[in-house]
């Protein structure tokens, strides 16, 4: 090795050389433990859109682009890095052929109303959130419908407030909050707004529930449900630990020491974390009422407020509501069957030890750390459920 004092002697072009063949060095010996250490740093969101009619798409077919531009705004108010993969107006038979992408985490799915009407009012819905697995950042799903009941002063039946009322279910558990929250935290918001416009004479009071979106290529006010406070940015992590120096946080560097040094088990490190992480809420009567549960995921059901019965319904009912059921699952593009086996979900990674030895010797920021935490939760290798 050159000492550094010898440099000085080099002429000008070997210096240069020499410095950068240092440089190279220590990249090779730092690179592997920065890649891990940082890996898991992308939260951005792959997402695609597809509004699909029951006949051919024609020229004059724009609703696509307009859902597609208030799904982005409305990511941008949650501070949700996002990305859309594509958009498209395809037919119902165009659907049968498509192959949903690997690099897409979320795939909106909107039905004209012919097709609404073919597949989501029948079983009394007028949307779903689906989610495939134990992994929050992949397989995410939602259904619902471009139709208005304009007979009805309810927002809520507004195709615009059902879509972000399901990209907030989205936001929830893309972010790693606990089933309970995802479902109870956004119909807790909706039945407050609900309340308010039903029985408040002052309406205004009312606006806080709700937030006013225009469309790109768009002159139309979309009217939307105001997104769940705090989901709002990186906040699953308890933040309110900004003391670097305070007891929680040297407890849990002390912590993170044993189990670096295999004095701790990885469940009993997992318990510690824990108590990074904001409460969970617990589950309800009313909760398990507004899902379905599968082997390897969930759904989260929007049922259509009540209306009254025409003559149609009592002429041609519909005879077999299981099969309109299952009609309506063949548009999941991911497997809800079979269940996710534990030795598939991976138990405490390796960029993950990586960061934790960093942060106990405080060589890294609290807030990466976190950040590592949250990753953890939504990877689904921390469960808060």
């Amino acid at each position: 090795m050159i000492e550094v004092n010898k440099i000085k002697n080099i002429v000008p072009g070997e210096k240069i050389y020499i410095i950068f063949s240092i440089m190279i060095t220590l990249g090779l010996i730092l690179g592997p433990t920065l890649t891990k250490s940082y890996a898991a740093e992308d939260s951005s969101v792959e997402w695609q859109l597809l509004y699909i009619k029951k006949d051919t798409c024609g020229p004059k077919d724009n609703m696509d682009k307009v859902y597609a531009s208030l799904t982005s705004k409305y990511f941008e108010l949650y501070q949700l890095e996002n990305n859309n993969y594509s958009v498209n107006c395809i037919s119902e038979s165009q659907f049968k052929d498509f192959q949903k992408s690997e690099n897409v985490n979320l795939l909106i799915l909107i039905f004209d109303q012919a097709l609404g009407k073919s597949t989501l009012h029948p079983n009394n819905l007028d949307g779903i959130y689906v989610h495939s697995g134990n992994d929050r950042t992949i397989n995410h799903l939602l259904m619902m419908c471009d139709c208005s009941d304009f007979s009805s002063s309810y927002e809520t039946t507004l195709p615009s407030w059902i879509l972000s009322h399901e990209l907030s279910h989205f936001v929830l558990s893309y972010k790693g909050f606990s089933k309970s929250d995802i479902k109870m935290k956004i119909h807790e918001k909706q039945d407050q707004y609900d309340n308010c416009i039903g029985t408040n004479f002052d309406y205004d009071k009312c606006n806080e529930f709700k937030i006013i979106i225009r469309a790109d290529s768009s002159t139309k006010n979309y009217i939307m449900i105001a997104p769940y406070e705090p989901a709002i940015g990186n906040t699953l992590i308890n933040y309110a630990i900004t003391n670097s120096n305070s007891e929680l946080i040297n407890l849990q560097r002390d912590l993170t020491k044993m189990w670096i040094t295999n004095t701790i088990d990885d469940k009993a490190y997992e318990n510690t974390l824990k108590h990074l992480v904001n409460p969970v809420t617990n589950s309800t009567s009313e909760d398990v009422k507004l899902a379905l549960e599968f082997p390897n995921g969930f759904m989260i059901r929007e049922l259509s407020k009540p209306t009254e019965n025409d003559w149609k319904q009592y002429l041609n009912p519909i005879a077999d509501k299981e099969k309109s059921f299952q009609s309506l699952l063949s548009y999941i593009p991911f497997n809800l069957k079979d269940p996710v086996s534990e030795s598939n979900i991976e138990k405490m990674p390796n960029w993950f030890k990586t960061r934790a030895l960093l942060w106990s010797e405080k060589r890294i920021s609290d807030k990466v750390f976190f950040d590592g935490v949250e990753h953890l939760v939504r990877m689904g290798t921390l469960k808060l459920d």
